[in-house]
């Protein structure tokens, strides 16, 4: 099932991970998505410009025809994948058939995206 929000998140940012969390990157000046094992941060539009739509779905279904900015594998124990806030509010989440998730995420533009999209399989 696909789900979708509009938000404008504390930082601009967004996480990626299991719902109880994971070990977010160490952040980088202008980097626009940064991963370790168990966490993936996207830089996103800033909050002063508006909102960010976000999408969380199965690859196939969420896939909009263009390379993803990422493409990784993430720790997922609970069977399950989060998008969350630096507040750690978490705004979307599925279930994943693994505890092992490959995750592809997709931004609309280079830096500053007011569209994210996240896909798994």
């Amino acid at each position: 099932m696909t789900r979708s929000i509009k938000i404008v998140p504390p930082n601009s940012l967004l996480f990626v991970s299991d719902p109880d969390g994971g070990q977010p990157p160490y952040p980088k000046r202008d980097a626009q998505i940064l991963a370790t094992d168990s966490c993936v941060s996207i830089a996103c539009c800033p909050f002063v410009d508006g909102e960010t739509a976000v999408t969380l779905g199965e690859c196939r279904q969420v896939d909009p025809g263009y390379p993803p900015a990422f493409d990784g594998l993430l720790k997922t124990p609970n069977r399950a994948i989060a998008v969350s806030t630096v507040e750690q509010e978490t705004i979307l989440t599925a279930n994943v058939p693994s505890t092992t998730t490959r995750v592809r995420a997709w931004v609309n533009k280079p830096s500053m995206p007011d569209q994210v999209i996240v896909g798994f399989e």
